[in-house]
């Protein structure tokens, strides 16, 4: 990517206004070039330094870069001495609490990750193993997590999970949603019938229909033998 830097006064360095090539929309001249490329690092002439981030998530991953690049300024002009105009200040402080309850949004997310079953059918990480990533007790950990399960989710999961498939997750007190099931062709279940008032029969999804009768249970288990039945 071609850029400059206005700061920059050196002679072999210029300052002028990049076009871009009408066919390709690429620039047409190249202004200044990085002293030194580390994967996605560049290295400049100016003495800065840029990291190139990669991310498919849309404007939901957007938005942290954008929030954590307000953060870099601030930092990088706290450390100058630099005087901060009010409304940097203010732009500064909103970013910094943006990007505050996000990312505690993202780290309750990954230890709700980390507690349901993996590949092999249990927990990816143990509590201790979490907090000891985390700098707390496994145990403030486990009620944390209890926390969330009961209810009490960071502010912003739902920005974070929305339009994926954890968003239905941990929504109804702490149930998981169960994995779909496909679509069975022998179904049955107890129905009253339509043409004896006051009865039931078991119908199933084949089109099949038991004896209509009084009783529910022996209904139920008419319908769980034509489930059942290698004829069915």
């Amino acid at each position: 990517m071609t850029t400059y830097s206005p700061h920059y006064k050196g002679t072999q360095w210029k300052i002028a206004q990049v076009e871009l090539d009408p066919e390709t929309r690429t620039p047409a001249e190249t202004v200044m070039e990085p002293n030194e490329l580390d994967g996605p690092t560049a290295f400049w002439p100016d003495g800065t330094t840029s990291y190139v981030l990669h991310f498919k998530g849309g404007h939901t991953s957007w938005t942290v870069a954008d929030e954590a690049d307000t953060a870099l300024r601030a930092l990088e002009a706290l450390r100058a001495g630099e005087e901060i105009t009010p409304d940097a200040l203010r732009a500064y402080l909103r970013d910094a609490r943006q990007l505050e309850t996000r990312i505690a949004a993202l780290k309750e997310e990954l230890l709700l990750l980390a507690r349901e079953p993996g590949p092999n059918g249990r927990a990816r990480l143990s509590f201790r193993d979490i907090g000891a990533e985390l700098g707390q007790h496994h145990s403030t950990v486990a009620e944390r997590h209890q926390r969330i399960l009961d209810g009490d989710t960071a502010r912003w999961r739902g920005w974070l999970t929305q339009n994926t498939e954890r968003a239905a997750m941990y929504a109804n007190g702490g149930e998981l949603p169960r994995p779909p099931q496909p679509e069975r062709e022998h179904e049955t279940n107890v129905y009253d019938s339509q043409e004896e008032s006051g009865k039931v029969l078991a119908l199933c999804r084949c089109g099949w229909s038991g004896p209509a009768g009084t009783n529910i249970v022996i209904a139920a288990r008419q319908g769980k033998a034509h489930e059942d039945s290698p004829d069915a």
